[in-house]
Protein backbone atom coordinates (compact mmCIF):
# COMPACT_ATOMS: atom_id res chain seq x y z
CA UNK A 1 0.00 0.00 0.00
CA UNK A 2 1.02 3.43 -1.31
CA UNK A 3 0.23 7.10 -0.29
CA UNK A 4 0.64 10.28 -2.00
CA UNK A 5 2.71 11.94 0.69
CA UNK A 6 0.72 15.39 -0.17
CA UNK A 7 -2.64 14.21 0.01
CA UNK A 8 -1.85 12.32 3.63
CA UNK A 9 -0.31 15.53 4.87
CA UNK A 10 -3.32 17.40 4.05
CA UNK A 11 -5.25 14.62 5.93
CA UNK A 12 -3.37 14.56 8.95
CA UNK A 13 -3.39 18.44 9.40
CA UNK A 14 -6.87 18.41 8.74
CA UNK A 15 -7.38 15.53 11.08
CA UNK A 16 -9.28 13.26 8.50
CA UNK A 17 -7.43 10.28 9.59
CA UNK A 18 -9.71 8.15 11.44
CA UNK A 19 -8.93 6.94 14.84
CA UNK A 20 -10.58 5.06 18.06
CA UNK A 21 -9.42 5.44 21.23
CA UNK A 22 -9.99 3.17 24.32
CA UNK A 23 -9.79 4.24 28.19
CA UNK A 24 -8.43 1.69 30.51
CA UNK A 25 -6.84 2.40 34.45
CA UNK A 26 -3.06 1.82 33.73
CA UNK A 27 -3.02 -1.11 36.28
CA UNK A 28 -5.89 -2.36 33.81
CA UNK A 29 -3.44 -2.27 30.73
CA UNK A 30 -0.44 -4.03 32.56
CA UNK A 31 -2.18 -6.67 34.05
CA UNK A 32 -3.23 -8.00 30.57
CA UNK A 33 -1.47 -5.63 27.74
CA UNK A 34 -2.38 -8.07 25.03
CA UNK A 35 -6.20 -8.35 25.89
CA UNK A 36 -6.17 -4.62 26.23
CA UNK A 37 -4.46 -3.95 22.81
CA UNK A 38 -6.09 -6.82 20.91
CA UNK A 39 -9.01 -4.52 19.51
CA UNK A 40 -6.53 -1.75 18.51
CA UNK A 41 -4.61 -4.12 16.36
CA UNK A 42 -7.66 -5.34 14.51
CA UNK A 43 -9.14 -1.44 13.86
CA UNK A 44 -6.14 -0.86 12.16
CA UNK A 45 -6.30 -3.74 9.92
CA UNK A 46 -9.76 -3.10 9.49
CA UNK A 47 -9.25 0.48 8.62
CA UNK A 48 -6.13 -1.00 6.41
CA UNK A 49 -8.11 -3.63 4.52
CA UNK A 50 -10.58 -0.58 3.34
CA UNK A 51 -7.91 1.31 2.36
CA UNK A 52 -7.51 4.12 4.75
CA UNK A 53 -4.70 5.24 7.08
CA UNK A 54 -5.67 5.41 10.61
CA UNK A 55 -4.76 4.78 14.50
CA UNK A 56 -6.16 3.11 17.19
CA UNK A 57 -5.15 3.95 20.99
CA UNK A 58 -5.37 2.96 24.96
CA UNK A 59 -5.07 5.71 27.00
CA UNK A 60 -4.81 5.07 30.29
CA UNK A 61 -7.76 6.98 32.37
CA UNK A 62 -5.50 7.73 35.96
CA UNK A 63 -1.91 8.68 34.39
CA UNK A 64 -0.57 10.13 31.57
CA UNK A 65 0.14 7.26 28.88
CA UNK A 66 -1.25 6.76 25.47
CA UNK A 67 -0.26 3.52 23.68
CA UNK A 68 -1.10 3.87 19.98
CA UNK A 69 -0.92 1.57 16.67
CA UNK A 70 -0.39 4.23 13.44
CA UNK A 71 -0.63 3.92 10.32
CA UNK A 72 2.38 6.66 9.00
CA UNK A 73 4.31 7.45 5.72
CA UNK A 74 7.79 7.98 8.50
CA UNK A 75 9.00 7.18 11.57
CA UNK A 76 7.02 10.10 13.60
CA UNK A 77 3.45 10.44 15.56
CA UNK A 78 0.84 11.93 14.21
CA UNK A 79 1.05 14.65 16.82
CA UNK A 80 3.73 16.01 15.06
CA UNK A 81 2.11 16.53 12.00
CA UNK A 82 3.27 20.28 11.39
CA UNK A 83 7.28 18.54 11.36
CA UNK A 84 5.99 15.52 9.37
CA UNK A 85 4.92 18.32 6.45
CA UNK A 86 8.25 20.31 6.74
CA UNK A 87 10.21 16.81 5.81
CA UNK A 88 7.27 15.58 3.36
CA UNK A 89 7.44 18.88 1.14
CA UNK A 90 9.06 17.33 -1.70
CA UNK A 91 8.06 13.39 -1.45
CA UNK A 92 6.02 11.77 -3.97
CA UNK A 93 3.85 8.48 -3.36
CA UNK A 94 5.66 6.65 -0.08
CA UNK A 95 4.91 2.97 1.18
CA UNK A 96 2.56 3.13 4.09
CA UNK A 97 4.13 1.49 7.49
CA UNK A 98 2.37 0.72 11.10
CA UNK A 99 4.34 1.79 13.52
CA UNK A 100 3.43 1.39 17.29
CA UNK A 101 3.55 4.23 19.57
CA UNK A 102 3.77 5.18 23.50
CA UNK A 103 3.35 8.88 24.81
CA UNK A 104 4.05 9.36 28.76
CA UNK A 105 6.81 11.42 30.43
CA UNK A 106 7.23 8.05 32.40
CA UNK A 107 8.64 6.77 29.21
CA UNK A 108 11.71 8.44 29.06
CA UNK A 109 13.31 11.93 28.42
CA UNK A 110 11.60 12.49 25.35
CA UNK A 111 7.83 11.35 26.62
CA UNK A 112 7.74 9.34 23.39
CA UNK A 113 8.94 5.72 22.28
CA UNK A 114 7.88 5.18 18.37
CA UNK A 115 8.93 1.80 16.18
CA UNK A 116 7.90 0.50 13.33
CA UNK A 117 6.14 -2.89 13.24
CA UNK A 118 5.71 -3.75 9.45
CA UNK A 119 5.04 -2.13 5.97
CA UNK A 120 0.81 -2.07 5.57
CA UNK A 121 1.22 -4.72 3.00
CA UNK A 122 2.45 -7.14 5.61
CA UNK A 123 0.39 -5.84 8.53
CA UNK A 124 -2.60 -7.03 6.56
CA UNK A 125 -4.08 -10.45 7.15
CA UNK A 126 -1.08 -11.16 9.20
CA UNK A 127 -1.46 -9.63 12.22
CA UNK A 128 -1.07 -12.71 14.59
CA UNK A 129 2.70 -13.11 13.05
CA UNK A 130 3.54 -9.61 14.36
CA UNK A 131 1.51 -10.39 17.68
CA UNK A 132 4.17 -11.58 20.33
CA UNK A 133 6.96 -8.27 18.97
CA UNK A 134 4.00 -5.79 19.52
CA UNK A 135 2.70 -7.19 22.68
CA UNK A 136 6.31 -7.83 23.99
CA UNK A 137 7.21 -4.14 22.97
CA UNK A 138 4.26 -2.98 25.33
CA UNK A 139 4.99 -4.97 28.31
CA UNK A 140 8.52 -3.53 28.23
CA UNK A 141 7.74 0.20 27.81
CA UNK A 142 4.97 -0.06 30.17
CA UNK A 143 7.16 -1.65 32.88
CA UNK A 144 9.34 1.68 31.96
CA UNK A 145 6.44 3.42 32.91
CA UNK A 146 5.56 1.38 36.02
CA UNK A 147 9.65 1.60 37.00
CA UNK A 148 9.54 5.38 36.69
CA UNK A 149 6.64 6.25 38.45
CA UNK A 150 7.90 4.55 41.39
CA UNK A 151 10.73 6.61 41.63
CA UNK A 152 8.76 9.91 41.15
CA UNK A 153 8.36 10.61 44.48
CA UNK A 154 11.96 10.09 45.62
CA UNK A 155 13.16 12.91 43.09
CA UNK A 156 10.33 15.60 44.40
Amino acid sequence: MEKDAASFVDDLINEKIEGKSFSKKLSEIMKDPAKVMQPVYDYVEEQLNLGKLAYGEVKASDEDVSLRLETNLINLPFQDAKVISKMMQDQATLPVNVYIVIASPWVNKSSLRIDEVASADDYVGNVANYLDQMNNWVSEHLDMVKENLEKQPEEK
